[in-house]
């Protein structure tokens, strides 16, 4: 079946999703996180707006972050060591800057034409899918974890290195030079809240726990579940209620899998593709740097 970002060949990619205790995958995720994406692009410009990313956005961030800020060990390797590492690391980044500026996914957005941004993560310690939402015009993080309620509240790596690296990448990506629906300079989010002068890029964004929402049983694997759900949720604006239903996550199991399967056959029995809404990519250059060029940050 073609769903554009995944294609599943049997019935057990659906019976992952229907059935408790099996783990969604970051392809279920993806699936749904692009028919929100799809409907986002409906909207007008002067109604919320949204878009996501696929799951694989946070692997470029944190390949990213582990380059700059990372890598003690990096004066004791050669030049051309430090040329291959720039040259790994310059295709994350030129993967991020092309997802900002709505590029390289499916029915993306630009990121200057909405309001927030759905990242779903996957704290790899742990195996623990959450959903982060970028609140562009407030510059803030808000974590939406459907096990907050049995973890120690603790800021994840994977949460932190967000923070840190996106200032940089809204830079790189010209979205503060694009105010055709929001002037992001002049936001007071944007500014020390003492001189007024522009936040620098080393600035990283704050970060919130969203609070009372629906939580998962302990051990039952449904965070993957639960990232979707609060997305379909938030993109509706829509108040996540606390889970007061011990049947919740089975029914929405079955609604996922059952409407993505109903969709699909529909798909393959009509004969029609999908018009995967990808705007054209621009071809990248990698420029190789010069050693006066390469710079350690602490």
């Amino acid at each position: 079946m073609d769903y554009v970002v995944a294609f599943p060949t049997n019935k057990n990619w659906f019976y992952a999703m229907s059935q408790p205790k099996n783990c969604w995958t970051d392809q279920h995720i993806d699936v749904i996180f692009y028919y929100l994406r799809k409907k986002s692009k409906l909207r007008s410009m002067d109604q919320y707006r949204y878009t996501t990313v696929k799951c694989l956005f946070s692997a470029h961030i944190n390949n990213t972050h582990d380059r700059y800020y990372n890598n003690e060990a990096d004066d004791d390797i050669s030049t051309q060591e430090h040329l291959d590492r720039a040259r790994a690391v310059s295709v994350h980044e030129r993967s991020i800057i092309n997802v900002m500026k709505g590029f390289s996914i499916p029915a993306g957005l630009p990121w200057h034409l909405v309001d927030d941004v759905y990242i779903p993560i996957n704290y790899d310690g742990d195996f623990h899918w959450v959903l982060a939402v970028v609140e562009l015009n407030k510059r803030l993080i808000r974590v939406y974890d459907s096990s907050l309620g049995t973890r120690k509240r603790v800021y994840s790596d994977e949460i932190k290195k967000l923070s840190r690296m996106l200032p940089s990448y809204l830079i790189d990506s010209g979205f503060f030079e694009n105010n055709e629906r929001t002037n992001w300079s002049v936001l007071d989010a944007y500014k020390d809240k003492q001189t007024g002068v522009p936040l620098e890029s080393h600035i990283p964004f704050n970060i919130e726990y969203a609070e009372g929402i629906m939580q998962q049983e302990d051990d039952s694997l449904d965070c993957g579940l639960y990232v979707a759900t609060f997305a379909e949720f938030l993109s509706d604006q829509l108040v996540i209620p606390p889970d007061t239903d011990g049947h919740l996550a089975n029914y929405l199991r079955n609604r996922y899998a059952a409407l993505l399967w109903r969709y699909g056959s529909d798909k393959v029995n009509g004969g029609y593709i999908s018009d995967n809404d990808d705007p054209p990519k621009p071809k990248g250059q990698f420029t190789t740097p010069t050693e006066d060029d390469i710079v350690n940050i602490d």
